[in-house]
């Protein structure tokens, strides 16, 4: 063993074979377990852990790489059969390494020693673990010893697998010249390997280091690969023009957008020829109808070079071009489809194709060079007595220009209208009117709760999860002796998985403290402490049983009052005053928090006499609140021992009035409390030698932006309506909204990103989870949560741009809110910068079939050019002023002249 022990330090791989082939099973097995004992720093390098983290030579990492390929080769020496190779496998942090595959991995030794083993000991394992490893997560082969075990018929050819083993890029091991060189050098592997990538989606897209003639780089495969190709052609290398109709065809497959982009760098690199793209016509006509502007851009561009030759094919154009009339960010291919269109009706020989009706599709189009060119085509070749038929449904996009063109300026537009005037908002909100309301049910038998476990795993909803902690709860005396055994399936779901979010995690510990008696971490929550002490609190209920003998102490089945009746999350009146009524027959305290988060939740306008009449009998602290909460008080008494509850109670019900009654409390000075929450901010400028940010600074660093210094102000744990907690992440956001659904104005705003670009992933999911939540549910917003909408407006991800308009229309047609404060955020916020003009251009560019909307975005204009500064206006500024100057007019409003007129001055 000493011997093998010396040949791997001294990376002798003749030695080893040498030594192996001789051994017989039984001790090759005994070899394999002793290899499995060597590690490779200690045992063979003579270095320590201490040592490498002191830091050790330069050359250190490349002698280790040979030192372990040694290893490698060794253990695959003492294969003869696949079970043999699988013993000598090790899994480490869930990862399987196989030593035949790190080997074929490696470049150190190549083929040679493999091929000599091989020779003795014919593998018949050696396809079958390779197809198996071409499977397994980033693992990667060295082509050229794959390519040397295939000429030497030890590998089956499959042209797949070999072309993503060449097409693979590790990190440092490949490089450019040396590539191209061994293509050159090996015509086979050129003609049966390289050429046919075009088949396979191929990583090229992952980013890798390599070396090149220039030295290293960091780039996107492509770029790799891209240079081969130059390099090919630079040596004379003549490719096969059939290449090229192979990547025009592989443009139709369904890959990713860099991919196909890729290949169209590809054919502009082999300079396709016009008659080589007029051959594939037809490929270009079916590209339009992939839908990817990049590729639609691409096989227009060619069409235009090909449109007046002899053996164009017009028919085939024209049948094919109207797939991208309605397809958005392609107006430069629209306008050079109209003139290829343009020439062809124009010419003697055309026959009436009947596509006029989808040219009049293109009038949906906001660029006013379409809508030109469109309108000018249809006064010339469309039938005269349809012309207004054809453009009536398009009639509420058209700018004045192509009105003109058109003829239609007297017409009035038949845009739906609910009112005349935007009424103001309802200062008394009833959501419970709004949205379909559906009862829901506590667990009432041990069946239902165990379906209601399931049901908390499966949705992770506050409502789901809290139904089942009432469950729990009322069923106390009724559990069976075989609980544990019962929950095992649930078990194995909750505690084999790491959550990676609190709700689970809570509602895990929780279940392990139930089913396995484990003792709940003590550690405070940063972003949903209620649900951690809810957690608690049921902990406590059930060990209380545990301690009573007999029948069920009757206290520790007093219902949680935050357990709501109404789905998502709401409560009715009478429920929350029968169950404080039970607390106080029992003669028990309510916790403080669960009394705030249910009044939180509670339907104020299905109040009813009942509710009223019982809610007249409470005598504790609280009775005074709810009676404010139900209209049995007209003001708020407060008290300092439940201000938190006070304070939301009135901000719920009157969510735009002042309170001057909390003037003299300890309170004054919280947002919300005394007046509407209202958050200043500032676009700040960010400055570095490789980017600029516009960063937004709110006031009081009220989303704990790292770059401002102002330390974020937090306020007391029950002062929900301040949201005095950390923001979280997917499944925590929806809980902690749950918990103040009715004025979410603070919480929203904790979740604003700093910049509307080049933000990760935490941004981007605080831009969408909100934002889902409010529209699912149907929340209203009064102050400043504008603020979080006007920033989901203008941010990076369409995604949140679209449910931003979808939640401005609902807040406007469904909810008759007067949204002029979001107008003037909006405007500031584009003067300043913080987003790029055309985000809001693309909000504009929208069909709209409201004159609300269109008073709306006549505000948003409006507020721009107030708070443009005519010295720094920002780029495409001129966007702005033009669809001002056209919605003013197709609104019949007075076009502010002044205000343009010191924009245009400066």
């Amino acid at each position: 063993m000493n011997a093998i022990k010396q040949y791997i330090k001294n990376k002798n791989w003749q030695e080893i074979l040498n030594y192996n082939k001789n051994l017989n099973a039984q001790e090759r097995v005994q070899m394999i377990t002793y290899l499995h004992t060597l590690d490779i720093n200690a045992d063979l390098m003579g270095v320590s852990s201490d040592q490498i983290k002191a830091g050790i030579q330069p050359d250190f990492y490349d002698n280790r790489v040979k030192i372990e390929t040694t290893l490698n080769f060794a253990f695959v020496t003492c294969t003869r059969t696949i079970e043999e190779l699988k013993l000598t496998e090790s899994n480490k942090n869930g990862w399987v390494q196989n030593p035949l595959w790190q080997y074929l991995n490696s470049s150190v030794f190549g083929a040679e020693p493999l091929l000599e083993l091989y020779q003795l000991f014919p593998p018949t394992y050696l396809n079958q673990t390779i197809k198996e490893a071409s499977k397994a997560r980033f693992q990667h082969f060295n082509f050229t010893i794959l390519w040397d075990l295939y000429t030497h018929g030890l590998l089956v050819f499959e042209e797949e697998f070999f072309v993503r083993a060449l097409f693979t890029i590790p990190m440092f091991k490949r490089n450019t010249q040396e590539d191209a060189d061994f293509l050159a050098q090996n015509p086979e592997v050129l003609t049966k390997v390289f050429l046919q990538f075009y088949k396979y989606e191929v990583p090229v897209l992952d980013t890798s280091k390599w070396d090149t003639p220039n030295g290293p780089v960091c780039k996107r495969v492509t770029e790799f690969w891209t240079e081969v190709f130059q390099l090919l052609l630079e040596r004379g290398y003549v490719f096969n023009r059939l290449l090229i109709p192979q990547l025009i065809e592989s443009l139709l497959n369904n890959w990713k957008k860099p991919h196909l982009d890729w290949h169209i760098r590809l054919l502009e690199l082999l300079k396709t020829t016009t008659e080589e793209y007029l051959t594939c016509q037809n490929l270009l006509f079916s590209i339009l109808n992939t839908g990817s502007i990049s590729l639609i851009n691409f096989a227009v561009k060619q069409i235009h070079l090909l449109y007046k030759a002899e053996n164009f094919d017009k028919a085939g154009f024209i049948a094919n071009i109207p797939v991208i009339f309605s397809k958005e960010k392609g107006e430069k291919s629209i306008l050079i489809s109209l003139e290829i269109l343009d020439y062809l009706w124009s010419r003697p020989d055309y026959k009436e194709e009947g596509i006029t009706e989808q040219l009049a599709l293109l009038l949906i189009q906001p660029d006013i060079k379409i809508q030109e060119k469109t309108a000018l085509m249809l006064v010339k070749y469309a039938d005269q007595e349809l012309l207004k038929e054809l453009v009536m449904p398009y009639l509420d996009n058209l700018k004045e220009g192509p009105k003109t063109i058109l003829g239609l300026n007297n017409l009035s537009s038949e845009i739906n209208s609910e009112t005349d005037n935007l009424p103001s908002e309802t200062d008394n909100p009833d959501p419970e009117k709004e949205i379909l309301l559906v009862p829901v049910n506590i667990p009432s038998t041990w069946e239902e709760l165990l379906f209601q476990v399931g049901a908390c795993i499966r949705t992770k909803s506050a409502l789901d999860i809290d139904l089942f902690f009432e469950g729990l709860n009322q069923l106390q005396d009724i559990i069976p002796s075989d609980f544990e055994k019962q929950l095992k399936p649930y078990s194995k779901q909750l505690f084999n998985k790491f959550w990676g979010n609190e709700v689970m995690t809570y509602f895990t510990e929780f279940m392990d403290y139930w089913i396995n008696k484990k003792t709940i971490p003590n550690q405070e929550s940063e972003v949903l402490p209620f649900l951690k002490h809810k957690c608690l609190w049921m902990c406590q209920k059930l060990a209380s049983n545990n301690l009573t003998s007999g029948r069920l102490a009757s206290n520790t089945k007093l219902p949680l009052l935050s357990t709501p009746t109404h789905a998502p999350f709401y409560i009715h009146p009478k429920t929350l005053v029968d169950r404080l009524l039970q607390y106080e027959a029992q003669k028990a305290e309510a916790e403080p928090e669960d009394l705030i988060v249910a009044c939180n939740r509670l339907l104020y306008s299905l109040t009813d006499e009942e509710s009223i009449n019982l809610a007249k009998t409470l005598k504790g602290n609280y009775a005074a609140a709810i009676h404010y909460a139900l209209g049995i008080a007209d003001r708020p008494e407060p008290t300092e021992d439940l201000l938190p509850l006070w304070t939301q109670i009135a901000r719920i019900k009157h969510p735009s009035s002042a309170f001057n009654v909390f003037a003299s409390t300890s309170a004054k000075d919280y947002p919300t409390v005394c007046a509407p929450f209202h958050l200043d901010f500032s676009v700040e400028i960010d400055k570095n030698e490789y980017a600029t940010w516009y960063r937004l600074a709110l006031a009081d660093n009220w989303n704990g932006a790292w770059f401002y210094k102002k330390r974020t102000i937090t306020y007391p744990p029950f002062f929900y309506n301040l949201a005095p907690f950390k923001t979280g992440y997917r499944e925590e956001i929806p809980y902690q909204m749950s918990l103040t659904p009715q004025y979410p104005e603070a919480l929203l705003c904790r979740y604003i990103p700093d910049t509307s670009s080049g933000n990760e992933v935490a941004e981007l999911e605080d831009c969408l989870y909100p934002l889902q939540f409010l529209l699912n549910h149907q929340l209203r917003i009064y102050n400043s949560g504008w603020l979080y909408i006007a920033v989901c407006l203008l941010f990076e991800k369409k995604i949140s741009r679209d449910l931003a308009v979808e939640y401005i229309q609902f807040s406007i047609l469904d909810k008759k809110q007067d949204l002029t404060l979001l107008a003037g955020i909006i405007g500031k916020l584009i003067a300043l910068n913080f987003s790029p003009v055309n985000r809001l251009i693309e909000y504009f560019d929208k069909p709209v079939d409201s004159i609300k909307i269109k008073e709306f975005q006549l505000l948003i204009l409006e507020s721009c050019l107030q708070h443009f500064d005519a010295d720094q206006l920002p780029v495409n500024s001129k966007k702005i002023i033009a669809y001002y100057k056209d919605w003013s007019k197709s609104l019949h409003r007075e076009i502010d002249t002044d205000t343009l007129a010191k924009l245009k001055s400066k």
